[in-house]
Formats: structure tokens, C-alpha cells, sequence
């Protein structure tokens, strides 16, 4: 039986990280789920004990998307890691709460990673952290993740 629901194929850890910071933008439940990982997933949000488990990690970010106002995400990779099928991005996000030029911006580090399945690239694991204020360096060596639309697989 063909599901009328969508299938998202990650061709690369980027695709799958732009995926993921798009859902958070958007909060889309939906995409959140199909950039998960389907095993082993975990998740740190700031300030806030581990969550294991693929279906609490993703209750967490179903309360998240649908109770937040709709921020505005910049992620620049520090640093990448490729292990055969398993990739780690070192992500500085900064997080506004809107388009405006004068708008609230917070600062988080987060730890991304990355596995191949079948269906391509998904988030295991992300463990996100407030970065000590005093320690805010010049990342101008950084690359940003741009938010390119997944491909959707019908």
C-alpha cells in the first residue's frame, strides 16, 4: 500500500542539516520527523537534561515547533568530521526572532550528527548548549549552511 505521505530523500549530511533548520524555521512537524535518524537518536536542547529515544525526541520537538514563534535561523558549520557513514558538524546557530534588522539574536553551539540509511542522510544526534559569553570568537572561517528545499520523493 503507497503512503499518501511524503518521503524525503537527504542526499548529503548538508541536505539533511538544511532540512533540519528549516523545519525548526517553519515548524514543520512533519519534516522534523523525516530528518530524524530511525535508531539510537538523541537530543540535548539547551539547558535541559538528554532526551533518548526516536519517539521522545521527537515529542520534544513537536512541543517545541508548536508552541515557538517563528524564528529565523543561521547556522554556520565550524567544523566537519566525516567518518564513512557517519557525519559531524560542530554548528554555531544563531537564532533571531525575526527578519528585522534590530531583532533578539541568541547564540547556541550545537554538536550535529549525521548517519547514512536507506533513504539517505538523517540526524541521530543533536546536543545543543548556550555558548559562555566571554568566549564569543570571530567566525568569520566558518561555512553557512544555506536552507535549500529537500527533495521530496512521491
Amino acid at each position: 500500500m503507497k503512503s499518501n505521505q511524503p518521503v524525503f530523500y537527504f542526499a548529503s549530511a548538508e541536505e539533511a542539516e538544511a532540512a533540519f533548520y528549516s523545519a525548526f524555521e517553519m515548524g514543520d512537524v512533519q519534516l522534523m520527523d523525516a530528518v530524524l535518524a530511525k535508531n539510537n537518536v538523541s537530543c540535548i536542547h539547551p539547558g535541559s537534561l538528554p532526551i533518548i529515544g526516536r519517539e521522545a525526541v521527537m515529542d520534544s520537538w513537536s512541543q517545541i515547533l508548536n508552541n515557538q514563534a517563528t524564528p529565523v535561523f543561521y547556522a554556520d558549520v565550524l567544523s566537519r568530521s566525516v567518518v564513512d557513514d557517519m557525519t559531524i558538524h560542530l554548528v554555531m546557530e544563531r537564532i533571531a526572532s525575526s527578519h528585522q534588522p534590530d531583532a533578539d539574536i541568541s547564540l547556541v553551539l550545537a554538536t550535529n550528527v549525521y548517519v547514512r540509511e536507506k533513504q539517505g542522510w538523517r540526524l541521530q544526534m543533536h546536543h545543543a548548549v548556550l555558548p559562555p559569553l566571554e568566549q564569543e570568537a570571530d567566525h568569520s572561517q566558518q561555512h553557512t549552511v544555506t536552507h535549500d528545499a529537500p527533495t521530496t520523493l512521491q
